[in-house]
């Protein structure tokens, strides 16, 4: 095994009296490029942190003029992400003594991931509060986007970390934030995760509940997830127009058909939207008439009565043709 690679290992896994023999007969010069040669992607310096240790951290940045923004390849459950700084490493990995070592030692807080993740949000994404708090207290950008434009609000919502969300939004987070290619808030991230109780919070905050850029609201994201929980709670919502609620309650319904193979579940969640669409006599809600029929769905047409609805449980064919 050659030096380079010993030396990594060795950073790897934290055995800093072995790492000062292995150097102590190096000039500075060696030892520097020994510290900017990369194993897998990785430097000693990114390893070290990435795996937690304080000790070696220090000794790399303090003796051996590890670089401490270098951007490199690192391994994250199983997805490489490239361009990444120690201090990210750290952040993600939930090392805080780590991160505290790094930023004293001049690291930069903002820095980011060459898919622009910045440290923050990796934090957040594996839900470590205290780190979060601690790069929040030393100026880290609440509102900085990865690629997608997806914010820390919004990665914190998606993975169901509800202090984390509460946190940011007590600093001032922009709850109403859309993400670039998609248009979607943090609103559509509980939606598809199904995390209630942060979206309860986020509508405390003045959250708004928009279409997003596939013309997808919160309730119709709720819907298609199967998420019946958050489902009900939005239809009964003051946002929630009465459109929305049929078209979501119909929604939901061909999913139980569909994918959870429920026609009971479904029938019931059919019967609300119709109800819905006749409780007022005065302005009735029809359901839209195609032009034409197709024949790749046999012709079918959408049943618009009660007494229809009850008929399709004993054709679970028809039933399935009304789902699609």
């Amino acid at each position: 095994m050659d030096l380079k690679t010993t030396v990594f290992n060795v950073a790897r896994d934290g055995t800093l009296r072995l790492l000062s023999k292995l150097l102590a007969s190096k000039t500075r010069e060696e030892v520097a490029l020994l510290m900017s040669e990369k194993t897998n992607g990785a430097t000693p310096l990114l390893i070290a942190a990435r795996y937690g240790h304080v000790d070696m951290v220090e000794y790399l940045l303090d003796y051996c003029s590890a670089s401490i923004e270098i951007g490199v390849s690192v391994n994250f459950d199983g997805e490489i992400i490239e361009g990444a700084p120690p201090l990210w490493a750290a952040s993600a990995a939930g090392h805080l003594k780590v991160v505290q070592c790094l930023l004293d030692h001049g690291a930069s807080v903002n820095n980011t991931t060459l898919t622009n993740s910045i440290l923050l949000r990796a934090a957040c994404f594996d839900g470590h509060l205290e780190i979060v708090k601690y790069l929040v207290e030393h100026k880290a950008d609440l509102e900085v986007s990865n690629r997608h434009g997806h914010t820390c609000l919004m990665i914190s919502c998606y993975k169901g970390h509800k202090e984390i969300a509460q946190y940011l939004l007590e600093k001032g987070a922009d709850v109403n934030r859309k993400s670039v290619k998609v248009r979607n808030t943090a609103l559509h991230d509980c939606a598809e995760s199904g995390s209630l109780e942060i979206m309860k919070m986020l509508l405390k905050y003045c959250a708004k509940m928009e279409k997003d850029g596939y013309g997808m609201t919160p309730l119709l994201s709720a819907s298609v997830t199967g998420h019946t929980n958050i489902e009900v709670f939005l239809t009964q919502h003051e946002q929630t127009s009465k459109t929305e609620c049929i078209n979501a309650l119909e929604l939901l319904g061909a999913r139980f058909v569909d994918k959870k193979r429920d026609p009971l579940g479904a029938l019931q969640y059919w019967k609300q939207a119709m109800e819905m669409r006749y409780n007022d006599r005065i302005s009735i809600l029809q359901k839209p008439v195609p032009q034409t029929l197709i024949m790749a769905y046999d012709y079918v047409k959408e049943v618009n009565s009660l007494e229809q609805l009850e008929n399709l449980i004993a054709d679970p064919d028809e039933m399935r043709m009304q789902a699609v």
